[in-house]
């Protein structure tokens, strides 16, 4: 086997060109290579996700010396040749639409593009068609996920200090956050109930009244949440909720926080609001970057433990 199956595939598979190999053609390669570890039937059939049939018949024909790609078919050509598709494929994954506000495209308005300009791929391209290419290749590039970019120099310095407070907490531990704009909406007809297997249903319309603010700390020892809605979050909505949020605890108690480097977090009045919940001097710092300094001292019951900026 090991020395038939170059003589399968016309070049090399190098990675770049594997990527461009339809879907079929990279599950024929997960078989063969599998194969040829001696990996069982079974497993390669878990593995790979299909049947028993389709496993035995291709580990069959590769060992024959059959070739991995599709046979020739009679019938219509293909419309659209493969430099169309890919060019269909950087228009639809590497360009944003010319929409204000709008991201990403959508199959019905790449089919108006393609419409409008039938150069750009070779002709007038429909909606079935564009899934189709774009499913042969397992696109979706619909779908988005946010990732983090690491813009602070001392990421490191700062996250491992954080971690270690996560592995060996405290006995008295929060995570805080505000969560702003909360919509306050009232639905002006009751829900659905759910059927087996089916979801929820819910009216579209509704009233708005409003919107509010939440600031809570999270114990996540317990999973308990500390919150309060307010109208707003400035510093001085922040100095009331964090006072009555202390105030639960016994008055020698040591607390430490884990917050994001938001402005009121280490603002002057914020400053002097821990320092007299712990009944020591505040000495009047200059900068910001002096005060979260001093709220990070262990000199005090009242620890406040800054995120790495942009962070999580």
């Amino acid at each position: 086997m090991r020395d038939k199956l170059p003589a399968l595939i016309e070049s090399d598979p190098t990675p770049v060109k594997a990527a461009l190999l339809p879907l079929r053609i990279r599950y024929r390669w997960a078989i063969a290579a599998l194969n040829m570890a001696g990996i069982p039937h079974r497993i390669i059939t878990a593995f790979t996700q299909a049947h028993p049939r389709t496993v035995h018949r291709w580990i069959g024909r590769l060992e024959e010396g059959h070739a991995i790609t599709d046979l020739p078919r009679s019938g219509r050509p293909r419309t659209y040749g493969e430099a169309s598709r890919l060019t269909t494929l950087a228009v639809y994954c590497q360009q944003a639409p010319p929409l204000p506000g709008v991201p990403h495209w959508s199959l019905r308005d790449a089919e108006r593009h393609f419409q409008r300009h039938p150069q750009a791929a070779g002709g007038s391209m429909s909606r079935s068609t564009i899934q189709r290419i774009l499913g042969e290749h397992s696109l979706r590039p619909h779908r988005r996920r946010y990732y983090l970019q690491i813009t602070d120099p001392d990421f490191f310095p700062k996250m491992e200090p954080i971690v270690d407070l996560y592995l060996n907490p405290p006995q008295n531990l929060y995570c805080f956050d505000e969560c702003t704009c909360l919509q306050a909406l009232k639905r002006l007809t009751p829900n659905w109930p759910s059927r087996a297997g089916q979801p929820l249903l819910e009216d579209f319309d509704y009233q708005r009244n409003g919107t509010t603010d939440l600031l809570a700390f999270l114990n996540p020892a317990t999973g308990r949440v500390y919150g309060r809605c307010t109208a707003d979050h400035n510093r001085h909505t922040l100095s009331r909720v964090f006072t009555a949020h202390v105030q639960n605890h016994p008055s020698d108690a040591v607390i430490h926080y884990i917050m994001d480097n938001l402005s009121s977090h280490c603002h002057d009045d914020f400053c002097r609001r821990v320092a007299e919940l712990s009944a020591v001097r505040y000495p009047t710092l200059k900068n910001s970057a002096q005060r979260r300094q001093w709220l990070q001292s262990e000199d005090k019951r009242i620890v406040v433990h800054f995120l790495p900026f942009h962070a999580s």
